[in-house]
């Protein structure tokens, strides 16, 4: 009897922990979350609205990791009605901007549009403005990783920044600097393209004692062939690649004024530059100014 009467107690102790409001699933919290909004890993992570005693975590934790931009995540309940979630996400290298709308991108392909990703998440890592013809193109992961490292070491070799890459309407890709001169790249769409990517970028280490790449008297420098570099034109940075680099409001934020917002640098006044005539310059041999380890080529991921 005494045994039969402390089950009784403890069944009914058990219904009251499941049926009492008290712990019906109240509060989720997230923690670990830089890139991602707190409102994208709720929405994933499913959280029924049920008992704190009979929540799933495995399923939960499965939900959050479905997620492109997060490497793992963690469960945990919280007497008497909080879920937490841990996450550790991906780190970005590069943010493609393609008709205003901005697309973050890790080192192995994966992405996570610009809504989901918080303000400081789309700052501080290069931009590549795409602006080929027709849908949007799958960017070759390999071409992610040796941009991402171009940028993290140009300052150091040339003095400047990357400002933004620019793949243009006709499949030239581009490097526009903070000081308003842009290195033309040429064709990066096939794997001959890439492989010969490191040597452009040597070439243009090596002109460093001719050229002023900090205070710049020319406007480009093409390197498609990097035998022959060419130098010409005037300085100054387009309106699209300026309007890339301007702060970018919460995504429930309207935007402020334009006449309320500034670069992050003051760049020259841009302006239409004549059709120079092509200056050769004076005979390069590479050197080790600067130099990418081409990553092996992969699969590109949609």
């Amino acid at each position: 009897m005494i045994a039969a009467a402390a089950l009784t107690v403890q069944v009914g102790l058990l219904a009251l922990a499941l049926t009492l409001p008290g712990f019906q699933v109240r509060q989720v919290t997230v923690v670990g979350t830089h890139l991602i909004t707190t409102g994208a890993v709720v929405a994933a992570a499913e959280v029924p609205e049920q008992s704190i005693f009979t929540i799933n975590g495995a399923a939960i934790q499965s939900r959050v990791q479905a997620l492109a931009w997060v490497a793992s995540a963690v469960v945990t309940t919280e007497l008497p009605a909080t879920v937490q979630i841990a996450v550790v996400e991906r780190a970005p290298t590069l943010r493609i901007r393609r008709d205003g709308t901005d697309t973050l991108v890790a080192s192995d392909g994966a992405t996570l549009p610009g809504l989901d990703a918080t303000p400081a998440a789309r700052s501080g890592i290069p931009v590549l403005i795409d602006d080929r013809a027709g849908s949007p193109q799958t960017i070759d992961p390999v071409l992610v990783q040796l941009l991402g490292s171009i940028a993290r070491r140009f300052p150091a070799v040339f003095g400047c920044s990357v400002a933004a890459y620019l793949w243009g309407a006709d499949d030239v890709v581009s490097i526009w600097t903070s000081t308003g001169w842009r290195a033309v790249l040429g064709h990066l769409d096939t794997e001959d393209a890439l492989r010969m990517l490191p040597a452009q970028i040597e070439t243009l280490a090596a002109l460093k004692g001719r050229l002023n790449f900090a205070k710049p008297d020319f406007g480009y420098v093409d390197v498609e062939a990097p035998a022959a570099p060419v130098s010409g034109g005037h300085p100054g940075l387009p309106a699209e690649v300026t309007a890339a680099l301007l702060p970018v409001a919460p995504a429930n934020q309207l935007p402020p004024a334009a006449s309320a917002v500034a670069p992050p640098t003051a760049p020259p006044t841009p302006r239409p530059a004549p059709t120079p005539t092509p200056t050769p310059s004076p005979s390069v041999s590479p050197t080790s100014g600067i130099t990418l380890n081409t990553p092996p080529s992969s699969t590109p991921k949609p």
